[in-house]
């Protein structure tokens, strides 16, 4: 099987919404055979054991579901897509994919993405990469099936070529040129991806990993982002306790209430949980 992957990235902020259901797996990035990989990946690398889907249903604009993808392209990504997309469809009107991966297995991604295509027919469908997230190898052809595309400034972008990976060692054994060139073909062109960006992109990844931020992809016009979410987002101070109020009275505080907080984003009708501090 093909896979596209790269180094782990640090740990992402998940979309917060009135949730609905979570569906979450633990992906051990187990390198396959024959893969779109990414920058040497190291052995035994994993990706974070909190990978997988996480559906919410948006509490700010009517309509919105957002599936909050994180972690490697590989399955079951796109039966829970499906599965999310079959119960929110009749509620919905439009579905927003959030992902951050470091790539994974072609057959997959192209799964997710002849589904994201069926979903189009009948509902609006964004993608999402936010501050500090990783969309690398795979994800960006996903990534282009939004019919609106958000990408962060700081957002982080890795082109390359599809690569063979030997299941014993987790090497990279070969680099498959013509493989890759299929898959820009067949999905940057349609997508609206500039020409002449593709021609200038295309030689700098002959054996190479090609590295991007959302703001080098704005500034050279290459059609992948449509709308930039800027660097600043607003920070939340948590209130005073309350004077002379016991400390056994008080409810147990919860994970987010210790360390995150929510900003919303008025452009992609989501709450994004930022740090508090």
């Amino acid at each position: 099987m093909r896979r596209l992957g790269t180094h782990l990235g640090k740990g992402l902020a998940k979309l917060g919404f009135g949730s609905s259901f979570t569906w979450r797996h633990t992906c051990a990035a187990a390198v396959l055979a024959v893969s779109l990989a990414g920058a040497a990946m190291p052995a035994g690398a994993q990706e974070s054991e909190r990978d997988g889907l996480r559906v919410t249903v948006s509490n700010v604009r009517s309509g919105t579901v957002v599936l909050n993808w994180r972690g490697a392209i590989m399955p079951p990504m796109a039966g829970q897509i499906r599965e999310a997309f079959e119960a929110h469809k009749r509620q919905a009107t439009r579905f927003v994919l959030r992902i951050s991966s470091q790539g994974g297995l072609v057959p997959e991604g192209e799964r997710v993405i002849e589904l994201m295509r069926q979903i189009k027919t009948t509902h609006q469908l964004d993608t999402v990469v936010t501050q500090g997230d990783v969309c690398a190898s795979m994800c960006v052809f996903i990534y282009l099936q939004g019919q609106k595309r958000f990408g962060a400034l700081t957002s982080s972008w890795l082109f390359h070529e599809v690569s063979h990976i030997d299941h014993a060692t987790k090497q990279t054994t070969k680099l498959d040129r013509g493989a890759w060139e299929r898959l820009v073909e067949k999905y940057m062109g349609p997508a609206g991806v500039s020409e002449s960006w593709i021609a200038d992109m295309k030689p700098r990844t002959v054996n190479s990993d090609y590295w991007q931020t959302g703001a080098d992809l704005i500034n050279a016009s290459s059609g992948i982002i449509h709308e930039a979410l800027a660097n600043q987002t607003a920070r939340h101070i948590a209130p005073s306790p309350r004077p002379r109020e016991s400390a056994s009275t008080q409810p147990p505080a919860s994970a987010s209430s210790r360390g995150e907080c929510r900003k919303y984003f008025p452009s992609i009708g989501a709450v994004v949980p930022v740090p508090c501090s």
